[in-house]
């Protein structure tokens, strides 16, 4: 008699365990082996990080490239920063701040970089920041001063449409196109741009001249003493006397060639007038009334003499005349001039110089004095001032 009989034998068992051994390994391998499910998610988890930091490295360099452009430090990929704000005022490249506020006097010194990368500031060249972002103040103009006890009065005449500017009048008038300071801008431009500009420190001196070269020069060329002499904005150094007004503005103009983030010139009257009126924020007589310490001298002191500094600003009521780019004008006398975007060429006695000189006392001859001067010749008691604009 045949029996029937229900279970799994042993065969059908280890073939059941081999089969199911071999899935395990198989979904281990796909779960943990190198190209797993757990080794691909990692490897997908990593490309997502990575792809995250790159897109914020991007996101960055776009930021900052955007921020160049905006503040005109070019838009490359390694742009060069042309200035820094410091306390609210520019920077440019190559200077440091070394004393001062915005309404005090911000001093700036040229410096050289070492090889550890510290700046080195001995003999640095130093500008004062005049910040014009003011303009119910005063704003980037020609000014007239005047005084009760001040005998050379000063008016804002008629328009002068030549020249596009007001006639500043005293005893005769004075008159300048803003001048430009390359070929795409005036110093108006700029100054609107970033609501100021530098001015010297102190009166141009000179370092390495020839002093044992005559002072006695022909009256229409610089003393050949200071020919192959280097410019700076120093205090304590021989004054830059005995130059041309044309001389001075080659000068001013070369002082800063190598350096793309600043514009040197001589100075102009916005400029000188500018600065008067910031310094009567600290000082309101020393435009008209300036005591500076240089009365009855029998010659030029070094830079930086003035006991009477205000803003951090050296020189402007004495020591010697400084020659500007405005000219001066009469029925007499008129100016001949050229124009493209600013005065080309002037010619006659239409040199402009402002401020005293160590004879004369600055009462009489403070710092907002202007007068026709010692036409373009050179002379003794004449120097020149500097301005920076960025």
């Amino acid at each position: 008699m045949k029996s029937n009989k229900n279970g799994i034998t042993l065969v059908a068992l280890v073939i059941t365990i081999i089969v199911l051994l071999i899935l395990a390994g198989i979904t281990i391998n796909l779960t943990i082996g190198q190209d797993g499910i757990l080794k691909r998610a990692q490897e997908a988890g990593k490309n997502y990080q990575d792809a995250a930091g790159y897109e914020q490295t991007q996101l960055a360099e776009f930021t900052n490239q955007a921020e160049n452009i905006i503040n005109g430090l070019g838009g490359n990929n390694e742009p060069e920063q042309k200035y820094t704000m410091v306390d609210g005022v520019p920077v440019p490249k190559g200077f440091t701040h070394t004393e001062g506020t915005k309404s005090t006097g911000f001093v700036i010194k040229d410096t050289t970089t070492n090889a550890d990368g510290t700046p080195t500031l001995t003999n640095g060249n130093e500008y004062v920041w005049v910040p014009v972002d003011d303009t119910t103040s005063y704003s980037y103009d020609r000014y007239a001063f005047t005084s009760d006890d001040w005998e050379y009065a000063q008016t804002k005449g008629e328009y002068d449409s030549t020249t596009n500017s007001y006639k500043i009048v005293s005893d005769s008038y004075y008159t300048e196109a803003m001048p430009s300071i390359d070929a795409t801008r005036t110093e108006l431009d700029s100054v609107n741009e970033y609501k100021g500009f530098y001015i010297g420190r102190y009166e141009v001196g000179v370092v390495g001249y020839d002093s044992t070269v005559s002072t006695s020069p022909d009256g229409t060329t610089t003393w050949t003493g200071y020919s192959n002499g280097t410019a700076v904005i120093q205090q304590g150094k021989q004054v830059w006397n005995w130059i041309t007004r044309d001389k001075a503005r080659e000068v001013a103009e070369s002082m800063y060639s190598d350096n793309d983030a600043v514009i040197s010139r001589l100075c102009s009257s916005y400029a000188w007038d500018t600065a008067l009126k910031f310094i009567e924020t600290q000082n309101s007589t020393y435009p008209t009334n300036s005591v500076g310490g240089y009365y009855s001298q029998s010659a030029p002191t070094t830079t930086g003499y003035d006991t009477v500094h205000p803003c951090n600003i050296y020189d402007m009521g004495g020591n010697v005349f400084e020659l500007t780019t405005e000219v001066y004008s009469s029925a007499s006398i008129p100016y001949v001039f050229e124009l493209t975007t600013e005065v080309l060429a002037m010619q006659g006695d239409h040199c402009t110089i402002r401020g005293g000189f160590y004879d004369l006392s600055a009462s009489d001859f403070p710092a907002a004095y202007r007068s026709y001067g010692s036409t373009p010749a050179a002379a003794g008691f004449v120097g020149f001032r500097s301005t920076l604009y960025l």
